[in-house]
């Protein structure tokens, strides 16, 4: 009975540590959803648990989007015009509440450093404005600052009131869901 215990308490111990560990381990520095302008935009400045050449690896293998938010349903690589450029076509689930449609994108990602910059072609796009800056920094032992910055003026009617909450509070969840998925598969 007493080892019994003994087994109980340690388990009960390293399940508390192995929570404690990963409730650490992705942390939101900062996150701003705003509407200006006929822009939808959003900031996020989280620290992840995984080495920042593991971190730009996960977030270079645009072919695997779809893995690392559900609202993607394909992304591909179009095009590499020159080095260190992609143009990624996109197809995601875009939801308002009750009302949702698929939304294409063709953007033109020119990689660097630790950083993407993504621009969207509107003529080829379901979004008239899209414009998207991350960057990536070490951050302590293995870990990786990402500094996320993303600007959205959609091409398709989003209802007034409610519809531009929904689309601030996707956003903002979205985005911090993907990069939750990012940290784990970068430290696999």
């Amino acid at each position: 009975m007493a080892r019994l215990r003994h087994l109980l308490s340690l388990s009960t111990l390293l399940v508390g540590a192995a929570s404690t560990a990963a409730a650490h381990a992705f942390e939101i520095e900062h996150s701003k959803a705003s509407y200006a302008d006929r822009k939808y935009q959003y900031e996020l400045r989280v620290r992840l648990d995984a080495p920042l050449d593991r971190v730009e690896a996960v977030l270079r293998d645009y072919e695997s989007y779809p893995t690392l938010d559900t609202r993607i349903l394909e992304a591909r690589i179009v095009e590499r015009p020159a080095e260190h450029v992609a143009l990624l076509e996109t197809k995601l689930r875009a939801c308002f509440g009750p009302f949702c449609r698929n939304v294409k994108r063709l953007e033109r990602v020119e990689e660097s450093a630790g950083g993407l910059a993504a621009i969207t072609d509107p003529a080829r796009s379901d979004v008239r404005f899209g414009e998207t800056h991350t960057s990536l920094s070490a951050a302590g032992e293995g870990g990786t600052l990402v500094s996320y910055r993303t600007s959205i003026t959609p091409g398709f009617w989003i209802p007034p009131f409610a519809g531009r909450r929904w689309m601030l509070s996707t956003l903002a969840n979205a985005t911090s869901d993907l990069f939750m998925n990012v940290e784990e598969r970068a430290k696999k």
